[in-house]
């Protein structure tokens, strides 16, 4: 869950870099288009309509960039509570891995134990049987 958390933050912010570089793109058009304008003749109903288009690229800027700086922050939230619980997983597995090994050498030794006490109890067998 933390890693599509995660990846979801990830996609959140490649989409707004990706809306931000449209409305820069815009915005330097029209400023583009509004100095050409400048340089030649024209009316002022034109520039005041280019000036206005301008300042709701500019507001446009701005909020896009804040959410993007929001998305960044959400990013590196979700980022530290993956790598968190991805550590948190690793130790488990780690820890499962020593308990089956602690397991897997106590059954060996009790195994051992259990040969050592039938070869011991053979050996006894066999010299009580010599006696007689």
């Amino acid at each position: 869950m933390a890693l599509s958390q995660f990846a979801s933050s990830v996609k959140e912010v490649q989409k707004l870099v990706v809306q931000l570089a449209e409305v820069q793109e815009r915005y330097d058009s029209l400023l583009q288009l509004l100095n050409e304008m400048q340089k030649k003749s024209f009316r002022g109903d034109q520039i005041e309509a280019l000036s206005s288009s301008l300042e709701i690229e500019r507001e446009n800027i701005g909020t896009i960039d804040l959410q993007l700086k929001q998305a960044r922050e959400i990013q590196e939230s979700r980022r530290g509570i993956f790598l968190n619980k991805d550590s948190e997983y690793n130790a488990l597995i780690k820890l499962e891995e020593k308990q089956k090994k602690a397991h897997f050498f106590k059954e060996n030794k009790k195994e051992d134990k259990e040969l050592e006490d039938i070869i011991g109890a053979r050996f006894l067998f066999q010299r009580i049987n010599r006696q007689y």
